[in-house]
Formats: structure tokens, C-alpha cells, sequence
């Protein structure tokens, strides 16, 4: 009796997935094997004389506890062999499929009505009484078509046949073609052959194939049609992030205001998390774009390494060993995201500056602000209406992944609020600013930043004052330097007009004086941050104005 060796080396991104996520499941269940995980490959030992038998084993298990293979909410009529008639039980469906034939080849069992040992009359006669028996009046007009063309019925199944009838179908033979119902994806296969690079006429091991399964199905984060997979070169390392993500198939759950508990598209627990980060606003659990959905993610991901302290409250240096632990894997680990519009037009990226987005997270956190994230993504959804991608904070997001200069999302932002009249970004937004500039940009000198907050702000609450929004609006037309120093020439004009009605202070008379002294290299950004901050202001004035019953 020989033994059998099979080796599973780094490649993808979904094999990676697969030999991690196969490793667990061999760990955690009691298949008669030996399995080794080491930093390039996962070793499979085992008699050879039992290969088929721990496959097919290995194959049904991971069926049956991933629900692969389940019974959907809807009904269907079966015919029932022990009781020898027609029964009313839940349909049949596969996780993946690519096809309805997966489930009615696959899945479901047709028995002819001579195995049965009825003819067409008795079998007939049978069915009409079922459908008289439950008052199914709209289930008589399939009378003609049982039994159907080949003098077969569908029989009733138990949940262990009717995984064994699919793991039968699901392999065939020992080589696979990877065109397969093993490797789609939510959008009906696509380009699956691309993100491996190989050929459509290749084939592959069905052990690989297994492998394939397991990382591309499950362990993976979701939000509808937007996946995020964990990826490293180093198996160990991820191992063990997965293991301390506990990454949960299942979808999420939440009780709203009124304590109904209601299911969201992710299985990201983004209440429970971030919760204990001040960050409770449901409008934060959905995601329009798949920018949105990472972002939130690494949110939520450094929500859970902040609080590893929690987990090791009595024993202070196992926290700050797990807290290391955790970074020192974070820096060997990239995050692949797989995206499905709904049109069959996938994208397919790889992120890789987790590690210095977590380090900017904890600068937010000691100063605060961490939870002021969630108050800007919202503020960016509710400032543009309907059910379209809300293009402005598509962009915002990947710029914030991408380390990019956000001042302009927040001028383009701020007119939004301004017209719809929705949630101003709030008093937290210049320190936020000034913390990414500093940080992620690399601008210490922030003089000028402040200028134009000051500028803004006295703007904004002038206009609140004279119940106008005529000056905010004329923010927006300014192209170039000559034009802004025009606006300055039309607000003093406003000043002596409406004196008895609305008044700056000196020191914004001050800082425009000093503004205009060095304003011409620096236009744009004055004109951006004078936007943005005038339009916070005006929103905040008019809000407490309104509160206070004041027209």
C-alpha cells in the first residue's frame, strides 16, 4: 500500500485563497490525512488505495457546511418513493451555478415509472389527487407533462443524496477543463481565464480544482456584487490574518430603530465593529461602488486590530504581541477586489498600501477622529439624491485609497450640499484635512489653509445673515486667478450695501488683506477651501437660525 504526496504551491490570488481555506477545513474536520502548511505550499498526504473515497469526501463535507448545495424558500412537487406519492417540498439550487442545468443535471434525481412500478394512468391519478389534496388547482395544467418525455418523474431527495448526485456530476473525470462550473463567478463566468492566464483548453488536476473551489466560493468578503480577498505569497501569513479576520459566509444582520432584525447585502458585521467606534449611521453598511465597499472595509478592518486590546484585557503583553503579530502580517498582505456591475463587465484590482492606510487610521484615532470617516462617506452619499453611483464619492474613495490630493472632492461635495440642502461635512473637517496633507500629502504648512478657512467661514455666515446664497453659488464660476480677485471686489461691494445688515469682523478683514498678498500661486486652493468652508458655515448658521424659530 502506497502513500500519496499532492502538493499545492502559491500562485493566484483564488488558489492562494483555496490552499488556506483547505487547509482550515482539513484542520478543523476529521478526514483520514496528514496535512502541513508552510509559507510556499500546503502538503497532502494520504493512503493510496482511499484517494477517490477522501476526495469525494472532502468534496460532499465542504458542500454540505458551505451550503453549496441547498433548498431554496419556494416549492416544487416531488414524487416520494417510500410513500409511493406525490409530495410538496422546497426546491433544489447550487451556490455558483452556471447554469440551470447544474441544478436539474446535478442535482435533482429522475426515476422512470416503470422503476417505480406504475403506468401513466396510475401516476396520473396520483398527481391529480395531490393537487386536490392541497387545493393546488394551479399545478394540475403539468398533468401532461407527467411523466415526461422519457417516462420519468422527479423524485424526492434527501439533503446527503442530493449533494452526493452533485458532487458526482460536479467531477466527471480526474482532468477538468477550467471553463467550468467550478471556476464562474457571480456575473456567469466572464473572464476568469484572464485573471489565472492560461488558456480556455486548459485542464487541471481535480485536486487543483478543489483547491480553486475552496478559494474562490468562500472565506471571502462580499457586499453584493463587490468581493474582497484577502492575498499573500505567504501562506502562513495568510493564515493566520484570515483566521483572526473569522471571516463569516453568512450575511450580515442588524436590528434597526424599531428592533426588527434586518439582513444586509455584506457579510461584513459592521454594526457590531464599528459600533464600539462610535459609528452606528445605517446609510455606512451599503456600498454603490466598489471604492466605497474597500474603503468601508479597512475601516472595519482597522476597527478590529484597534481593539485587540479587548480580547486580551488581563494580560498585557500577549495584547501587544498579538497587536505585532497582526501588523507584521498586514505588511505581507494585499487585497484583491473582484467586481460585478450587473452588465457581465467585471474589473478585477489588486490593493496593496493596506499597511500605511492602517498607520493613518491610528493617527485618527489618537487624535479622535476615526470615527469621523463614517460622518464624510454619509455626507457624501446624502448629498447626492437617487439609486445612481454617486460619482462624487466613487472618486473620493479612490483617491483616499490612492493617497491622493481629496480637496477637490470636497468643492465639488459642498455645492451638492448646498443645492440639496443635506448634511454639511461639520467642524471636524479641517483637522481631518490638515492630518491627510500633513501625513499622506506631505504639506506641513498649512497657513494658507487656515486663511481660507477663516475667509470661509466669515463668507459663510454672511450669507446666513442675509438669508443669500448668492455668493456661495458664485464660488463655483470662478475659473482662474483674475476672476477670484473679482469676487473679492463683488463682496466688498455686498459689505457696503447690506452694512446695516450684516458685518465681518476685523480679523476676517485682516486675513483677506493678507490672503490678497499672496493669493496669485496659490488661487485654486483659496477658491476651493473658501467653498468648502463657507458652505459649512452657511448650512450650520441657517440650521441653528431655523432651530431657534428665526426667518
Amino acid at each position: 500500500m502506497g502513500e500519496i504526496r499532492k502538493r499545492f504551491q502559491s500562485k493566484d490570488i483564488f488558489f492562494n485563497n483555496g490552499i488556506v481555506n483547505l487547509y482550515s477545513f482539513l484542520k478543523k474536520n476529521d478526514f483520514d490525512c496528514n496535512v502541513e502548511l508552510n509559507s510556499s505550499f500546503c502538503e497532502l498526504c494520504f493512503d493510496e488505495d482511499i484517494e477517490d473515497e477522501l476526495y469525494f469526501y472532502i468534496l460532499k463535507e465542504f458542500f454540505k457546511e458551505y451550503k453549496i448545495v441547498h433548498q431554496t424558500k419556494n416549492d416544487r412537487w416531488y414524487f416520494d418513493e417510500k410513500r409511493a406519492e406525490f409530495i410538496l417540498d422546497k426546491k433544489w439550487d447550487v451556490v455558483g451555478k452556471s447554469s440551470g442545468n447544474d441544478v436539474l443535471s446535478g442535482v435533482y434525481s429522475y426515476k422512470s415509472i416503470d422503476e417505480l412500478g406504475l403506468s401513466v394512468e396510475e401516476i396520473r391519478d396520483k398527481f391529480l389527487s395531490f393537487c386536490q389534496k392541497y387545493n393546488l388547482k394551479s399545478y394540475e395544467k403539468d398533468i401532461s407533462k407527467i411523466p415526461n418525455k422519457k417516462n420519468q418523474v422527479i423524485v424526492a431527495l434527501t439533503l446527503d443524496e442530493a449533494i452526493a448526485n452533485f458532487t458526482k456530476y460536479f467531477v466527471s473525470s480526474d482532468k477538468l477543463n477550467l471553463d467550468s462550473k467550478i471556476h464562474i463567478f457571480e456575473d456567469g463566468q466572464g473572464s476568469f481565464h484572464g485573471m489565472t492566464r492560461v488558456p480556455k483548453s486548459y485542464k487541471i488536476d481535480r485536486w487543483e480544482a478543489l483547491v480553486y473551489w475552496f478559494g474562490t466560493r468562500v472565506q471571502r468578503f462580499y457586499n453584493y456584487s463587490y468581493f474582497i480577498y484577502p492575498n499573500s505569497l505567504d501562506l502562513n501569513a495568510l493564515l493566520v490574518f484570515k483566521r483572526f479576520l473569522k471571516i463569516s459566509d453568512e450575511s450580515a444582520k442588524f436590528r434597526d430603530k424599531s428592533g426588527e432584525l434586518k439582513t444586509i447585502g455584506t457579510n461584513i458585521d459592521f454594526y457590531t465593529q464599528l459600533s464600539k467606534d462610535g459609528i452606528e449611521n445605517p446609510n455606512f453598511y451599503i456600498s454603490k461602488s466598489e471604492e466605497e465597499f474597500e474603503i468601508k472595509f479597512f475601516v472595519y478592518l482597522y476597527s478590529i486590530i484597534s481593539h485587540i486590546e479587548e480580547q486580551y484585557e488581563r494580560a498585557k503583553g500577549r495584547r501587544v504581541e498579538r497587536k505585532k503579530e497582526i501588523y507584521d502580517t498586514l505588511e505581507k498582505m494585499s487585497f484583491v477586489v473582484y467586481t460585478d456591475d450587473g452588465t457581465f463587465k467585471t474589473s478585477f484590482s489588486e490593493y496593496t498600501k493596506a499597511y500605511r492606510l492602517i498607520e493613518f487610521f491610528e493617527i485618527l484615532k489618537k487624535e479622535g477622529l476615526f470615527d469621523y470617516i463614517a460622518d464624510i462617506l454619509v455626507t457624501f452619499s446624502m448629498s447626492q439624491g437617487g439609486k445612481e453611483v454617486n460619482v462624487n464619492l466613487q472618486k473620493y474613495a479612490r483617491k483616499f485609497l490612492g493617497f491622493s490630493n481629496l480637496r477637490g472632492e470636497y468643492y465639488l461635495c459642498s455645492f451638492n450640499i448646498l443645492k440639496n440642502s443635506s448634511k454639511p461635512f461639520g467642524g471636524k473637517l479641517f483637522e481631518f484635512d490638515r492630518l491627510y496633507v500633513k501625513y499622506i500629502i506631505g504639506e506641513s504648512d498649512m497657513n494658507i489653509y487656515q486663511q481660507s478657512k477663516k475667509l470661509g467661514d466669515g463668507i459663510g455666515h454672511y450669507c446666513a445673515e442675509l438669508e443669500d446664497k448668492d455668493l456661495l453659488f458664485k464660488l463655483r464660476g470662478i475659473k482662474n486667478y483674475k476672476q477670484l480677485i473679482a469676487y473679492f471686489k463683488d463682496l466688498k461691494f455686498s459689505i457696503l450695501k447690506n452694512d446695516s445688515k450684516a458685518k465681518f469682523s476685523k480679523e476676517f478683514n485682516d486675513t483677506l488683506s493678507e490672503v490678497l498678498e499672496e493669493i496669485e500661486p496659490n488661487w485654486e486652493l483659496v477658491r476651493d477651501y473658501i467653498a468648502i468652508y463657507a458652505i459649512d458655515k452657511y448650512r450650520a448658521v441657517t440650521y441653528a437660525k431655523s432651530n431657534r424659530g428665526e426667518r
